[in-house]
């Protein structure tokens, strides 16, 4: 894994709201000169092997947190069902076996392939509700 994957991982690590790819490049431009384009090839080499999600409700990137089996810097691949707070911004990714097995028996008209799919749900949280 590149320094610079390296580095975004580690910025993601402690924030269960996630960062935005400019708030991700400002915490590395802390400690060393950091372009954008870094971050973004950073970010797309991440989310590509499975190492991190986007949400597309607030354009955060967050580590992901299922439990497989396998080393968090290996590439895997799952479909990512997300939990997000409409009132402060946490994320959760949630187990996805039962929404697997759920979307797979959906049943489309353009012939949708529900093999890979990613699932955001919108709600509060416990400590905001």
């Amino acid at each position: 894994m590149s320094e610079n994957n390296k580095l975004v991982l580690n910025s993601l690590k402690t924030n269960p709201k996630g960062l935005t790819a400019y708030q991700i490049l400002n915490v590395l431009q802390k400690s060393k000169p950091v372009k954008p384009m870094t971050v973004y090839r950073a970010l797309n080499n991440l989310t590509k092997n499975g190492l991190i999600h986007k949400t597309n409700k607030n354009k955060t990137f967050h580590l992901c947190d299922t439990n497989h089996v396998c080393n968090k810097s290996e590439a895997h691949e799952h479909n990512a069902v997300l939990a997000i707070c409409d009132d402060c911004g946490v994320t959760e990714e949630l187990k996805t076996d039962l929404f697997s097995k759920i979307i797979k028996k959906i049943k489309s008209k353009r012939k949708f392939n529900f093999e890979k799919f990613n699932l955001e749900l919108t709600t509060s949280c416990k400590e905001c509700a």
